[in-house]
């Protein structure tokens, strides 16, 4: 009997751990997905696109941008600061943050630098003697 009850209860702990996690873990997808669901955060791997039309708003301190998602859908971004360091270099960029009004406010961008995926040259350290 006391064992019954300790797993209930170690079951009861596990089911409200996990709702608990549940509602602060976001996922990834894509600009329809999150603009279905304007009240969830989202993670969206984009690119950036359309260069020309980005621009800085000073007096929102807000860093507007055109980015497509993995399926291809292009929408615009507001991000609360100014545009990151090598944000330009960027090979793609994990936008996280939640759609709202045809925009999608990152509330953070994590960067995808091209060097990191580039594959290296090996080379030798050591001179060929004979």
């Amino acid at each position: 009997m006391r064992l019954l009850i300790a797993a209930l209860g170690v079951g009861l702990a596990l089911t409200l751990l996990l709702m608990s996690l549940g509602e602060e873990l976001t996922i990834y997808t894509d600009f329809r997905t999150a603009a279905a669901n304007p009240t969830k955060t989202y993670h969206i791997i984009a690119e950036w696109v359309e260069r020309e039309l980005s621009y800085y708003e000073p007096q929102k301190d807000a860093f507007y941008f055109r980015a497509r998602d993995t399926l291809g859908n292009i929408r615009w971004v507001m991000y609360p600061d100014p545009k990151p360091i090598n944000f330009d270099a960027a090979y793609r960029v994990v936008l996280i943050g939640q759609h709202r009004d045809s925009i999608f406010y990152a509330e953070k961008i994590l960067m995808k630098c091209p060097s990191k995926y580039k594959e290296e040259k090996p080379t030798s350290s050591l001179p060929l003697t004979r």
